[in-house]
């Protein structure tokens, strides 16, 4: 490892200002690139199969659709083109630095065209397998950032990890996904660089690592130690950063900030402070991931490297202009001005300053009150009443004889102790089980209560919002519920949700007097074609100001679920949403009227910083 912090300077030295600015400027060019390019296929995917949104319903038919699947092909290998462009202009940096030669960041971009050119002609069907396979070591220090990022990726990492029924099978197989990429990786200079055959960049590759095979097993440990060291201390590094930025945060907030929304703005400056970090993790990993390995390749025998370039002996026209001082510094002052002016685009349209909400904002004591109260219980919607709260959001299902009762989970095990499915159990057989000795002992003998039970105890104290759930067990239960609340007289004093858009046609063309909820996971697809919801119902921590303000001009509203924590609360007060769904009502009433502490301390602030 002496070896290689000895080797950066030589690597480093002449061009390291060169390789820092085109990282920058290609981190900002990249993420908007991929993210934006995306959103766009996943629009229009979603357009093409009719459906205005991606929900945990839809998402296996969405990502199985024919059109799906080209465009994921398609914006893979976008990805792999992006990323071989990297790949050779950084290897076109370090090049230049071992020969002593200084490199402008047009000369990286330069290289890095005509290095992926010459490569895609080369290797015309190996090279997004030969990419795709240095991935997982390269993008080690990213991985987390990408997948967190982006919340397609991040809905996708999931489902894939809901598929095994424990973590270890996924585990080993990334492990051992991790060891074969960085282990392929160590041939990848020689690949990129040097235009041989494979049968030569494998030899050459052996002939580095050792002649016998103990002694090649001795390199390969030594190796595999170094590089994992290297990531350990970039790991590390990366760990300063973000406590320091966020420290910096904190600060500045104290100082400088209002004192009447410092939390909303550490919240705010922390969100971007995020986005950045993830950017340096990958420009960072990337680059000292490549020197590690352009190191081993550099002390490699290069006889007959590169016979081609060797022949021409001048330069480009090109690359003789791009040489130029002053050509290079005004490309590259043109290409900051312009990613800069873009930014500040960025910004001002999706990210407005962060005020608070001058509109009302309603309360939702979350499946009726489960914070003091067995949830979905008539002690819930007392709970609720007591707490002040503006609604109730409670969740209907339908036994096997067709009664409508208040219960969340499909199975009856959590909240009752019985395993049992609620649709193969008599509206009788429900009424013996116990549904609140489980919460606590003090609700010996709560029962599951009906629809109409809980109607009953709501009217004139609360409105109700009532979530039907899908099963694939009550084809019937909107019609049914709706009945309800006409012969309740009821319409006025709710709104009825559900992940499943279908129910909510469906109950708008019994009824369009009711207000209906879009439930989401997430925020992708167009919102105009909506007709059958009133509002959206999203998860907070899909929520910003943009989709708020996007909803909004529509003439809906946005309720957002479920809050407890007070930072997040105040974000969607800051964000101006209708309706927080909650467990803790109180604690919401108390961050809207402004009557919790608003003069936190810096520990206090730090806790939301870094959560």
């Amino acid at each position: 490892m002496k070896h290689f912090f000895k080797n950066i300077r030589r690597l480093l030295g002449k061009n390291w200002i060169s390789l820092l600015i085109f990282e920058f400027l290609y981190r900002i060019f990249f993420h908007e690139l991929v993210t934006r390019t995306a959103r766009a296929a996943v629009n229009f995917s979603l357009d093409r199969q009719g459906y205005s949104y991606m929900t945990e319903e839809n998402y296996i038919e969405f990502v199985s659709y024919p059109l799906t699947i080209v465009l994921i092909v398609l914006g893979i290998l976008m990805v792999l083109l992006l990323l071989l462009f990297e790949i050779h202009a950084l290897l076109g940096c370090m090049e230049a630095s071992w020969q002593k030669r200084r490199i402008s960041v047009p000369g990286m971009i330069c290289a890095g065209v005509v290095g992926s050119v010459r490569f895609v002609r080369r290797k015309p069907a190996a090279w997004p397998l030969i990419v795709a396979g240095s991935l997982p070591c390269l993008l080690l220090q990213a991985m987390y950032g990408l997948i967190t990022g982006m919340k397609l990726l991040q809905i996708t990492a999931i489902k894939i990890f809901e598929a095994f029924p424990n973590l270890v099978v996924p585990g080993l197989l990334a492990v051992a996904l991790i060891l074969l990429s960085i282990l392929f990786c160590f041939s990848l200079p020689f690949r990129m660089l040097m235009e041989e055959s494979e049968r030569m960049t494998c030899q050459r590759v052996t002939e580095r690592i050792g002649s016998s095979w103990k002694e090649r097993f001795q390199r390969l440990g030594k190796l595999f130690g170094e590089f994992f060291l290297l990531q350990l201390i970039l790991l590390g590094v990366l760990f300063f950063i973000y406590l320091i930025s966020h420290v910096l945060i904190v600060l500045y907030v104290l100082i400088a900030g209002d004192p009447q929304a410092l939390v909303s703005s550490v919240l705010v400056y922390t969100d971007g402070a995020k986005s950045v970090l993830r950017g340096l993790a990958a420009g960072l990993g990337i680059s000292a991931t490549l020197l590690y390995f352009y190191l081993f390749f550099a002390e490699t025998s290069r006889e007959g490297y590169r016979i081609e370039r060797r022949r021409k002996k001048t330069p480009s026209r090109l690359r003789r202009i791009l040489a130029g001082r002053v050509v290079a510094v005004s490309l590259t002052v043109l290409l900051a001005a312009t990613e800069g002016v873009y930014l500040i685009y960025v910004v001002q349209r999706e990210h407005p300053g962060a005020t608070a909400s001058a509109g009302y904002i309603s309360v939702s004591a979350h499946r009726g009150g489960a914070r003091k109260a067995p949830e979905n219980t008539l002690s819930a919607l007392q709970y609720a009443i007591s707490s002040k709260s503006d609604f109730a959001e409670i969740d209907v299902q339908e036994t096997e004889d067709g009664e409508v009762v208040l219960m969340h989970d499909s199975n009856l095990k959590r909240t009752t102790g019985l395993n049992a499915n609620i649709w193969t159990l008599t509206y009788a057989e429900i009424r013996q089980l116990d549904a609140g000795v489980r919460f606590n002992k003090s609700f010996l003998g709560e029962k599951i209560p009906t629809l109409e039970e809980a109607i009953e105890a709501a009217r004139g104290k609360i409105q109700l919002n009532i979530e039907v759930k899908y099963n694939g067990h009550n084809a019937n239960i909107v019609r049914k519920v709706v009945r309800i609340i006409e012969e309740e007289d009821f319409v006025e004093n709710c709104v009825l949700t559900s992940m499943n858009y279908k129910f909510l046609e469906q109950a708008k063309e019994l009824n369009p007097e009711i207000r209906t909820g879009y439930t989401m996971n997430m925020t992708y697809g167009n919102l105009e074609n909506m007709d059958g919801a009133d509002f959206f119902s999203v998860k907070y921590t899909y929520i910003t100001e943009s989709f708020v303000e996007r909803v909004h001009a529509l003439g809906k509203e946005v309720y957002a679920w479920t809050l407890n924590y007070q930072g997040d609360i105040q974000r969607m007060v800051n964000c101006e949403v209708d309706n927080i769904i909650t467990d803790d009502p109180e604690l919401v009433r108390q961050v809207i009227l402004g009557e919790t502490n608003r003069s936190p301390g810096f520990l206090e602030l730090m806790k939301y910083a870094l959560k």
